[in-house]
């Protein structure tokens, strides 16, 4: 699927305003060029993918990424690219043929002459009929004149398709935790490199959980005050099991971050469980129970995967909370979040008894909890056993797997509880 994006020309940016290395990449075209335009773009993470309709002679709205260039059309006549992927040579080769100026970076030598060739170490300069060459990294170029031989045009017309650093975006995944339900937030920092802004009537957000960061969230008082303005949220594509979010009316600013509202949806919790999980091992007599609060809840919509960081809402407070994975988030999916360590509950797992014999090992185990806090709380304990169970001595265990039960309950305010339970385990070759 793609999207129709058009884009405007700007000002270009004041010289002497200070740019970032990424910045200064993006205007190696734009800055001395008229935007073309293009028929559609989608704005992944590290970069985009730009789709031109190009009259011959015309030039390409970004700069590309090396390879990257694919012209569309069945049959086309050889082109030369233009030589916008070395940042150095560039700005040298533009004025191949004319008097310039050197200057030494390093020591008090200047050289006046005609330029005449260009490498990506050395360049060649004639003074006097004489030629000699220089490192190319060593000497400031000052011209002389305007550059004339500056080859960003395409001889080529018709449809080509290229990748671009200039323009790249990055989730804001936000999970706002109360009492009765988490609210999802989804947003999108998009940063324009280039040298101009662009107005898009249309692009498309390409999302891959590849190499995600773990960003802080972004406050309201952080958004472009264009984006202050109410709009519908775009809804998130899984066709082809690609993962897509469509934008409209969207202005970046030149060499600027942009933050994007995708979307906010919340879910009532549906389960509240302390979760402890431990492994008896065969030299094992007492296992300490750590617990973990989690939450169960139905993503509301098909939203965006990923790394959510989670704020709990005190009102009027935000507390921030650990980073968490969620991995399905289609619509309806039952979501299983572990947010951070239980402070409410504490116990251990005793091993009372312990018989071997032909038929394997019997065990009795005993659970001790106690619960801290005012309200009761629900609570699950995985333990896994050190062989495979055969038997077990009470219906309230689920066996999860061959080697694993689960015990779950609630607890009631300022209470202890105790429970014994006895597996038989299958003999071991040990």
């Amino acid at each position: 699927m793609l999207s129709i994006a058009h884009f405007y020309r700007g000002r270009p940016m004041d010289t002497k305003t200070m740019l970032s290395n990424a910045t200064v990449t993006g205007l190696l075209l734009t800055s001395i060029t008229a935007f073309a335009a293009p028929d559609a773009i989608v704005i992944d993470q590290h970069g985009s993918q730009v789709t031109e309709n190009l009259v011959k002679g015309a030039s390409l709205s970004f700069t590309p990424v090396e390879g990257s260039i694919l012209p569309i059309g069945k049959n086309y006549s050889p082109f030369q690219l233009p030589d916008f992927f070395n940042s150095t040579r560039k700005s040298w080769s533009d004025h191949l043929g004319q008097p310039v100026r050197v200057e030494h970076k390093n020591r008090e030598l200047s050289l006046e002459g005609t330029l005449e060739a260009v490498n990506d170490q050395y360049f060649t300069l004639s003074v006097k009929r004489v030629s000699a060459n220089y490192p190319i990294n060593d000497f400031y170029l000052v011209p002389k004149l305007a550059a004339s031989n500056s080859r960003t045009s395409l001889n080529y017309q018709g449809i080509l398709t290229y990748q671009t650093a200039d323009i790249r975006w990055q989730p804001e995944l936000s999970m706002i935790i109360d009492d009765q339900e988490v609210t999802l937030i989804q947003q999108a920092s998009i940063q324009n490199n280039a040298s101009l802004d662009i107005a898009l009537d249309s692009a498309l957000l390409h999302y891959s959980q590849r190499n995600s960061l773990v960003r802080p969230m972004m406050m309201k008082s952080a958004v472009a005050g264009d984006m202050m303005a109410e709009r519908s949220a775009p809804s998130t594509d899984y066709q082809d099991s690609e993962i897509t979010l469509e934008l409209t009316d969207l202005t970046l600013p030149a060499a600027s971050q942009t933050l994007v509202d995708l979307g906010k949806h919340s879910s009532r919790i549906t389960q509240r469980s302390n979760v402890s999980s431990v492994y008896s091992y065969s030299s094992a007599s007492k296992l300490p129970l750590n617990f973990q609060q989690q939450i169960r809840f139905d993503s509301p919509k098909d939203l965006m995967p990923g790394t959510y960081q989670t704020l709990w809402l005190k009102k009027p407070y935000y507390l921030s909370g650990q980073p968490v994975a969620l991995k399905n988030m289609r619509e309806g999916a039952e979501v299983e979040v572990m947010l951070n360590k239980s402070l409410d509950l504490t116990g251990d797992l005793t091993l009372i008894t312990e018989s071997k014999g032909a038929k394997g090992i019997t065990q009795t185990w005993e659970l001790s909890l106690k619960n801290l806090s005012k309200r009761p709380q629900d609570y699950q304990i995985n333990h896994r056993m050190s062989a495979p169970i055969r038997e077990l001595s009470l219906r309230s265990l689920e066996q999860i797997n061959a080697n694993s039960v689960a015990l779950h309950g609630s607890i009631a305010p300022n209470s202890t509880y105790q429970i014994r339970y006895t597996v038989e385990l299958a003999p071991t070759d040990s």
